[in-house]
């Protein structure tokens, strides 16, 4: 699963690239949001093959991507050219967009989710011992 993991990452940073390379910004930012969550995906699976909660936490952070990058881009066509007839926070409303809301959205199951899956889930007390017996270390010295 790892594996497939890492060669989607590459053809989608390969995608990024051609979009980059031909202009085309806006599938460019769809496609770095999908390369996002397969990152966030492989480094909080377990092991080669365990999923658990890696797999929610990519699709949670992808739906929040794309729908605060669609608000952008809907207020980006809507002003294109212009000021803004309105601020909100006296921001354009495509950067609130982009600052406020898709930061603290993301905060949860990028940040905050993996700060509190860390123990239970990607290293666990029972991973951290086999680890320590693995380079020679006793568990007791870790504390000193």
């Amino acid at each position: 699963m790892r594996d497939n993991l890492i060669l989607a990452i590459g053809i989608t940073l390969f995608l990024m690239l051609v979009t980059a390379l031909t202009n085309l910004w806006q599938v460019f930012a769809y496609l770095m949001a999908i390369n996002l969550s397969l990152w966030l995906v492989l480094g909080a699976m377990k092991g080669e093959n365990e999923m658990g909660p890696a797999i929610w936490l990519g699709v949670i952070a992808l739906v929040i991507w794309v729908c605060c990058l669609s608000a952008i881009f809907y207020y980006w066509g809507v002003f294109k050219g212009e000021f803004p007839s309105y601020t909100i926070g006296g921001m354009h409303p495509g950067f609130f967009v982009l600052f406020p809301v898709m930061w603290l959205l993301s905060f949860i199951p990028v940040t905050l989710s993996y700060a509190l899956l860390f123990d239970k889930w990607i290293l666990t007390e029972e991973s951290w011992r086999e680890y320590l017996k693995k380079v020679g270390k006793s568990p007791e010295v870790e504390h000193e």
